[in-house]
């Protein structure tokens, strides 16, 4: 492994999909082994690949459900054996994955709260040394690409070949519908650094609410992922955890349908190779561009906010919209940015007197 290259199996060669986008569902917690059954029988209609629970359910306050531990563990090995699924767990230290080795869970993932802390993926790691068990690694919750980059370094050099990310959206200091902001840009840049790693979404975390699923789903496929993990349960009003993000078995194959999932497959285009390379690079430029722009207009909206207050208060006092010395200062400040980062001093200009222009209007 070097700085710039894992050493990882092709996705293809473990992934139970093969070729096709690789399928993840299940409860966000197995709460009892009737609910895990239920949700089980009802998803594999819908030609799910792993079946997925949290067994331990990290909280932010004390006192929530946190899971339901250990016995939660034959549950998920009933639906192994009954509908011939693998099952899939988060495990958070070293103990947890001990137990779901030595109980024979197929897969694990480690979750956004692991990722972020450099000593628990190094008790993790190293309790992994010796292990062929497939990883999934979900991004840290704070949009730090090195964070991901580093938890993935650390799994790798453990021996551990069989890995994939999943993107599973970031903490934001914004207000958003969103319940996590996507920050598609940083997946794009992974996936740049690392061609060759597979990364899916979890559409159920970015989203928060299942409104807002089907749309982050469409979004990643635009993107290229390799499959998705989506929470599912068979009764989500009755939920210990999330139940807002959760979809009913039924919403979801609706969902796949709509986003035409399972008509999707790794076909390649008719082109030479370097034309699929240069094809490839546009691909990856423009889904850099689309956060870019996601990222400026959440960005313009949050100044207007403050333009807009200042504007109030202004008021109140009888000062004039124009501060002629204080857009000096502004524009004086952005070309000297602009001058250290290489960009267009004429092309910051015209950026910002239109923004000023229409600050003023609003004020």
């Amino acid at each position: 492994m070097t700085k710039d290259k894992l050493d990882i199996e092709p996705f293809r060669q473990w992934s139970p999909a093969g070729d096709n986008l690789l399928l993840i569902a299940g409860p966000c917690s197995a709460e009892s082994e009737r609910q895990v059954m239920n949700t089980a029988a009802q998803l594999i209609e819908h030609k799910i690949n792993i079946f997925r629970a949290g067994i331990w359910k990290p909280r932010s306050k004390p006192y929530t459900f946190t899971g339901c531990g250990e016995k939660g563990i034959p549950w998920l090995l009933a639906v192994k054996r009954e509908f011939h699924l693998p099952v899939m767990v988060e495990v958070m230290n070293a103990d947890q994955l001990k137990l779901v080795l030595d109980k024979g869970i197929d897969y694990i993932w480690l979750g956004a709260r692991t990722t972020i802390n450099p000593y628990m993926m190094d008790e993790i790691s190293e309790a992994l040394h010796g292990c062929d068990i497939p990883v999934f690694i979900k991004n840290p919750i704070s949009p730090d690409l090195n964070t991901w980059i580093g938890a993935l370094e650390r799994i790798n050099g453990a021996g551990i070949r069989k890995m994939a990310t999943i993107h599973r959206g970031f903490q934001s200091v914004y207000s958003a519908p969103l319940r996590n902001e996507p920050h598609w840009d940083i997946p794009v840049k992974l996936k740049c650094t690392y061609p060759d790693l597979p990364i899916l979404c979890d559409p159920s975390h970015i989203a928060g609410e299942t409104k807002y699923i089907e749309d982050i789903v469409t979004k990643a496929l635009a993107l290229e992922t390799s499959g998705l993990m989506v929470e599912v349960h068979n009764n989500p009003s009755e939920a210990l955890s999330d139940d807002k993000q959760q979809l009913t078995p039924t919403q979801f194959g609706k969902m796949l349908k709509n986003v035409n999932f399972h008509d999707r497959c790794r076909t390649l285009a008719s082109n030479t190779p370097e034309q699929e390379e240069v094809i490839a690079k546009i691909n990856t430029c423009r889904q850099i561009i689309d956060g870019c722009n996601e990222d400026l207009i959440k960005v313009l909206a949050q100044r207007m906010a403050a333009v807009k207050e200042i504007g109030e208060a202004k008021r109140k006092i009888e000062l004039p919209a124009l501060q002629a010395s204080r857009w000096r200062d502004v524009m004086n400040q952005c070309l000297s940015l602009a001058d250290e980062l290489g960009l267009s001093k004429e092309l910051v200009t015209e950026i910002m007197d239109v923004i000023h222009k229409y600050s003023i209007k609003i004020q």
